[in-house]
């Protein structure tokens, strides 16, 4: 298959280049977890379609974005969606997954912790992830922990310990 059949392939459904917080051991989707280079279209322009993704630095994205991989490395470490055409016969693959809208709201206040507690990863959109947060109420600030590799995150209009010097349960983790 040469470059522009391999390109070919993907749907632009922009779910290898969200991070995953793990629910019941399935690797959810969270639309406020995703990289920070990723935009939607808005369907203008000759080729876009409206709501599909794609990458704003694609030409030069391995130099930018440390993070990111190949179809094939985002294969090997379960990042693609459980369908994704890259992941066709593979057996036994299971990626990452979106949650209905009811079951999304179930396990909301758990994720929203789980960052506060955690952090996002360094190549997230920061914006994205505090409006998450500032949806269930406070106002939040972030930071970049002390080995550079996560945003943290604490509501700065409570008493809140440093999320790097908490210890709770883990229930969830952002991958």
């Amino acid at each position: 298959m040469d470059s522009a059949e391999h390109e070919a392939l993907c749907r632009r459904c922009g779910m290898s280049c969200h991070f995953a917080v793990p629910v019941n051991g399935l690797a959810v989707v969270i639309d406020a977890l995703r990289c920070k280079f990723l935009a939607r279209s808005s369907g203008s322009g000759s080729d876009a379609v409206a709501g599909q993704y794609h990458c704003t630095i694609y030409a030069d994205r391995f130099a930018q974005a440390p993070w990111c991989h190949t179809a094939d490395s985002a294969l090997a470490a379960g990042f693609l969606a459980q369908d994704c055409p890259y992941a066709k016969g593979t057996p036994g693959y299971r990626g990452k997954v979106r949650l209905s809208a009811s079951l999304y709201q179930k396990v909301l206040p758990a994720i929203r912790a789980e960052i506060a507690r955690v952090g996002v990863p360094i190549g997230a959109a920061v914006e994205p992830v505090l409006a998450l947060l500032t949806e269930s109420g406070g106002k939040w600030s972030h930071s970049v922990s002390a080995d550079g590799s996560r945003y943290l995150f604490v509501r700065s209009d409570a008493e809140t310990p440093n999320p790097e010097t908490r210890v709770r349960p883990v229930s969830l983790r952002v991958l």
